[in-house]
């Protein structure tokens, strides 16, 4: 017994002692992450600015950088950037460089980062970033250099740790080169512009269902093009286009399409000045893609948000001119089925014969792995994106590769220059100077000015193609599909005080038909333009107020197509009764805090399950796991063959489709909240998912590194909160939505209005890191302005950035 006791003894001194270890160890790792806080007040001696430079950060902590000269404000917006997201930054450029497998070890992180890689090689895109550096001017360079060396400055003389996630992975920030600003742009324009994985997706479908049923599924398109698998017959079947789709598919390639935005002129005001507002949507992520920035100088007074690593305020205003953006949608972006020599499997067979591929190879370094060697080649319609995968074997059999022309990935890209031009405009002239020079991504741009002139223009580089529209890919090697030119500037959509004094744009359809170029098949769903026009057209005068109240509009104007056919159904049982008649009496307002969203959520989610998983498959239908509305109308009303289960004897009715569906819906329902149909709340299916992307998998860490909370809206409201159909355990959850609101008011643009959801840090030790998220959720909204001293008195403190006296 005494030998128990001294064993239990020296087993609690064991116990005790290692417990104060670990949080010795805990509370020293704590501390030493503090320190990578950085210091917003103080005086930095620093070589780089030419001038001082001082950055008074408000009580929000958005800073107003005072500087001498444009390119001084650039060091200064390098730095805060440096100071408050230098991770995104990292991980940026390191994705676009395809190398985040040097940090990111696929065996803890997983396969996909090294996929990830393969495909940025593939593509080129840091590549095309420093070849674009060449083709700017000088004065466009020389803010490039500006801000990279403000970045430089933070790297360079901050002490402790650059945040957790360099920490905790023991990683130390590289300095920045110019080229690791473009990356940023020629990320957002491949998947802004990014149809060319959709031209895949449409391949694997007409490959699984041939191309008429293929076709079925995108009724909004129409269907009176030539077929393109009569075309390239085996040469497209026998590529591995499904294998192709899974390796290229992660965050960078995705396509991401929604937007809103409207200008109306002083006609339509209270004020008689315009009123502009702008909610760009993208990909909810913690930290988030926007960072709200001053830059104050003797002949600039620009405000707005921008996105860190590049030196642009991409949306604000200048004290003379606004401007927001949507995406158009355009097909930029061609699949090229090539043809190999038979002969010579080192070239590819042209009209006017063989050439050599463009051949090299690269070396991706694994952390705690294998270092990667890949081949790499390029035709001349661009780099072979086939070569993600190992060549062998189905080329082989095959004979073809697959590759790719994009707009974004042209050497001689001046779209930074235009981007960085749009802040120094100071009328429509100007802008439409600026927006001349920009290749890629297009945005639909809406403009006003304090003259109370409106207007819009889409620039960008359209391709236009001897034959086809980019709807497939299409054989390489006849030269029949090529691009011979681009269309005109000149000739580029835009509008200038048009008669009717209302611009909306949210997507849908740009141009009329009757329009001379091919810009797109691919347009949004009408829905959020069809709501916000008639918002603007039907009201009197407008205020700031009208335009909060659009921007945070929750009806859901599909259901004027969806319900009738749904609520026509006669109910099985008590509880279909029970969920039909609550959709029966709903607003169709998308209210967190209510059933009736949710149940009419899940119920398309499943309906389509029902109507269409049985005929693609469960990878296939993944791929195509957001509800088409359009498709699914469609069906209901024109091509009932789609309602039978192909999996079963019996041919089924849309009615019973229908009916299966809405207990599939309920079912999973009941399971995850409960028999209480009328205590289900959209709210708790559908928080808006601000995820970290290295810590949400992590317990602990995710709690406070990714933001979460119940949201309003659906996929067509025009507060805009998409879910994520894909994800199996949150179906629901809200991943793509407005990342940025604004709204600017021409009767005083001091006025002006912008939010963000979370924070401008990205740090989640910081204060700063999600303290708008109240805010957000309220429609409570900033103004960034203010004189200098009032600002440093209420602010939360002042760095002044002086330069270094030169050598005696």
């Amino acid at each position: 017994m005494r030998a128990l006791a001294a064993i239990a003894r020296v087993g609690g001194r064991l116990l005790v002692g290692l417990v104060v270890f670990v949080l010795t160890l805990a509370t020293g790792l704590y501390f030493h992450l503090r320190t990578s806080l950085p210091d917003y007040a103080g005086t930095v001696r620093i070589a780089g600015p030419q001038a001082p430079v001082d950055i008074v950060r408000d009580r929000n902590a958005i800073p107003h950088i005072f500087a001498g000269s444009l390119e001084d404000a650039m060091f200064g917006l390098g730095y805060v950037h440096a100071q408050d997201r230098l991770w995104q930054m990292e991980m940026m450029r390191r994705a676009a460089a395809g190398r985040l497998s040097e940090v990111l070890p696929p065996a803890i992180i997983g396969t996909g980062v090294l996929d990830v890689d393969r495909t940025m090689r593939a593509l080129g895109v840091y590549r095309r970033a420093q070849d674009s550096l060449g083709a700017l001017a000088p004065r466009t360079r020389k803010m490039l250099e500006a801000y990279s060396a403000g970045v430089n400055a933070h790297i360079t003389t901050h002490k402790g740790s650059f945040g957790p996630e360099f920490t905790l992975l023991q990683v130390t920030p590289e300095l920045w080169q110019p080229a690791d600003s473009l990356v940023w742009g020629k990320l957002m324009a491949l998947s802004l512009d990014g149809n060319w994985r959709a031209e895949l997706l449409r391949a694997r479908l007409a490959k699984k269902l041939g191309e008429p049923r293929m076709l079925q599924m995108f009724p909004q398109l129409g269907d009176d093009r030539e077929s393109t698998l009569s075309i390239l017959g085996d040469a497209l079947l026998k590529l591995p286009l499904d294998r192709l789709y899974r390796a290229t598919n992660n965050d960078l390639t995705r396509k991401r399409e929604a937007s809103n935005e409207w200008v109306v002129a002083g006609s339509h005001t209270s004020s008689g000045k315009p009123l502009l507002a702008n909610d760009p949507h993208l990909g909810l992520s913690a930290p988030g893609t926007w960072y709200l920035a001053r830059l104050v100088g003797p002949d600039f007074d620009i405000r707005g948000a921008t996105s860190p690593g590049s030196p642009a305020v991409v949306l604000g205003h200048n004290g003379h001119i606004a401007w927001g953006f949507t995406t158009t949608n355009l097909d930029s972006q061609d699949l090229f089925v090539e043809r190999i020599d038979p002969g010579d499997p080192g070239k590819y067979v042209t009209p006017d014969g063989s050439r050599p591929f463009g051949a090299r190879e690269e070396y991706i370094n694994v952390r705690f792995g294998e270092q990667v060697k890949i081949r790499l080649r390029t035709t001349r319609h661009g780099p072979v994106i086939s070569d993600v995968l190992d060549p062998k074997g189905t080329e082989v059999e095959s004979g073809h590769v697959l590759a790719l022309s994009a707009t974004a990935l042209d050497p001689a890209d001046t779209s930074a220059e235009g981007f960085l031009e749009l802040g120094l405009a100071r009328d429509w002239e100007q802008f439409l100077a600026a927006t001349r020079k920009i290749v890629s991504p297009m945005q639909n741009m809406v403009y006003a000015d304090t003259a109370g002139n409106i207007g819009l223009i889409s620039p960008a580089r359209v391709p236009i193609r001897r034959k086809g529209d980019g709807f497939m890919p299409v054989p390489g090697w006849t030269g029949e599909y090529d691009w011979a030119g681009f269309v005109p500037f000149e000739e580029l959509p835009r509008a200038y005080n048009p008669p009717g004094g209302i611009i909306v744009n949210a997507n849908a359809r740009l141009v009329p038909g009757n329009y001379r170029h091919f810009i797109s098949r691919e347009w949004a769903e009408p829905y959020r333009q069809r709501r916000a026009n008639a918002l603007l057209s039907g009201a009197g005068q407008h205020a700031v107020g009208s335009m909060i109240a659009l921007q945070e509009d929750i009806l859901s104007p599909d259901t004027a197509d969806t319900l009738p056919p749904l609520l026509a159904l006669q109910p099985r049982d008590p509880r279909q009764a029970q969920a039909i008649d609550l959709l029966r009496h709903w607003n169709r307002r998308m209210i967190a805090d209510r059933p009736e969203p949710l149940i009419y959520a899940a119920w398309l989610r499943n309906l389509q399950r029902t109507l269409y998983a049985d005929e693609l498959g469960e990878e296939l239908f993944r791929e195509y796991a957001s509800p088409n509305v359009a498709f699914l109308v469609t069906i209901l009303r024109d091509h009932p063959e789609w309602c039978d289960d192909v999996r079963t004897p019996k041919a089924e009715t849309c009615a019973e489709a229908m009916s299966t569906a809405l207990d599939a819906a309920l079912n999973e329902l009941q399971t995850r909240y409960g028999p209480a149909m009328e205590a289900w709340r959209w709210g708790d299916a559908h928080p808006a998912a601000h995820r970290h992307a290295l810590f949400d998998s992590v317990p602990l860490l995710r709690d406070v590194a990714s933001i979460r909370f119940p949201a309003d809206g659906g996929m067509h409201t025009l507060n805009r909160a998409t879910p994520s159909f894909r994800d199996r355990r949150e179906p629901y959850a809200a991943v793509h939505g407005a990342g940025l609101r604004a709204i600017y008011d021409f009767d005083d643009l001091d006025n002006s209005r912008f939010a963000i959801p979370l924070g401008q840090s990205g740090n989640f030790l910081s204060p700063w890191y999600a303290n708008f998220v109240t805010g957000w959720r309220a429609f409570d909204y900033l103004r960034i302005g203010g004189y200098r001293f009032r600002l440093q008195r209420e602010g939360i403190g002042t760095i002044s950035l002086l330069p270094v006296p030169p050598a005696k």
